[in-house]
């Protein structure tokens, strides 16, 4: 798994993270709704992105759902 820098636009402004998957196309394949960068913008200060990183969750989990306030489908 690697680390990705994303970040959701809510219309005035972005939330960034860091999410852990085996590529970006698999993010945005199964979050659309998040914009994956390669690199960190230039803004960013390294300190920031090592945040980021010491906070990421895993794509598989249910993390990214519960951060954008989407339903997941009930488990029996």
């Amino acid at each position: 798994m690697t680390d990705h820098l994303v970040a959701f636009e809510y219309g005035t402004g972005q939330v960034w993270g860091c999410v852990k998957a085996r590529s970006s196309s698999e993010i945005s394949a199964m979050v659309p709704e998040v914009d994956v960068y390669d690199a960190p913008p230039p803004w960013m200060g390294s300190g920031e992105v090592r945040l980021l990183r010491e906070r990421a969750v895993y794509l598989s989990s249910h993390a990214l759902d519960s951060i954008l306030h989407r339903r997941t489908p009930a488990t029996s």
